[in-house]
């Protein structure tokens, strides 16, 4: 090979790897500000979500990388936006629940304190210092019955407390919740008239969902007229048996009808009648917790209906196989 030949190949082999060394430098270069430019715009979308500015308003093209980000964005701002709203209904719950409290502990303590001051005073008689007694007994109690109240609501709000439905018959259920509440009745002379058919089988817990009957049944009896009626009566369903218990009693007034199962909620006009408005809502969290629910029919100065509809246990078995 002679020198021309080798020269040319040699020149020729500077300017192609001269031009290679220059596209490449080219196309690092070009990269580069790509990068650059991603990075500023991903680092201005994520100041801009900073900064409280919506990322609903980012211009967002599908097919760019950038809007690919932009909208991993926007979806962790929803994320974050739920999370912060969950948050703060939940300290919400936490401040209603301390007032809630503060205001049903202030009356029995305030009790307490009184009938403790003069019970502790040399010169009242005895029987004044009994009365006293008795008072705060019966003020004691009212302690615990809400304490114990307050425990059972925040373990089934914390799901630390398990339902286990099993099959169950419907007059156990009614046995055992009617069980505690015929004292009371027969201390009002109230009469109990039950017309429910022993052979319906339901699908519930049986310890729970007696309570959950009884607090219902407890409301009839406490709110009822000396003399009155308190009706059970139960209808089978498709999917579910109806427990209407209906007394003679104050009613709940109408625009009221949603508010009775919150929690230490109470009418002015039940204000005279002791309790602490957490039954309904106990039992309505129990219902819910089985597939059951509550439906309450209002009729001011005309008693209250209250129907606990809870599965035929027939329903779900046939649904299983």
């Amino acid at each position: 090979m002679d020198q021309r030949a080798i020269l040319f190949i040699t020149v020729s082999a500077i300017v192609f790897f001269g031009l290679l060394g220059a596209v490449s430098a080219g196309i690092w270069l070009h990269m580069r500000r790509k990068y650059i430019s991603f990075a500023e715009e991903t680092c201005r979308s994520i100041d801009a979500v900073l900064n409280g500015r919506s990322a609903e308003e980012l211009d967002m093209d599908e097919d760019t990388l950038l809007s690919k980000v932009q909208m991993k964005l926007k979806r962790l701002e929803e994320i974050t936006a739920a999370a912060a709203r969950k948050s703060e209904a939940r300290e919400q719950e936490v401040q209603e629940i301390i007032s809630d409290l503060s205001h049903q502990l202030k009356t029995p303590v305030a009790n307490i304190i009184m009938y403790c001051d003069t019970a502790m005073n040399p010169v009242i008689t005895e029987e004044e210092r009994a009365k006293c007694m008795a008072v705060l007994k019966n003020q004691v109690g009212k302690l615990d019955f809400l304490v114990q109240a307050m425990i059972r609501m925040s373990r089934l709000e914390q799901n630390i407390i398990s339902l286990h439905p099993d099959t169950v018959p419907l007059r156990n259920l009614l046995d055992r919740a009617l069980q505690s509440i015929r004292g009371k009745a027969a201390e009002k002379k109230i009469s109990l008239e039950i017309l429910c058919d022993e052979d319906v089988i339901l699908l519930c817990d049986e310890k729970w969902t007696a309570e959950a009957l009884f607090n219902v049944l407890d409301n009839a009896i406490k709110y009822s007229p000396f003399g009155s009626r308190v009706a059970v009566r139960c209808e089978r369903l498709e999917i579910y048996t109806k427990i209407e218990i209906k007394d003679e009693g104050i009613g709940i007034s109408p625009e009221h009808a949603a508010d009775v199962c919150k929690r230490f909620f109470r009418e002015e006009k039940a204000a005279k009648t002791e309790g602490v408005g957490i039954g309904l809502y106990l039992t309505r969290e129990i219902l819910e917790k089985e597939n059951g629910y509550l439906k309450i029919s209002p009729r001011e100065r005309a008693g209250t209906a209250v129907s606990v509809y809870l599965l035929n246990a027939e329903e779900f078995m046939n649904a299983s196989k």
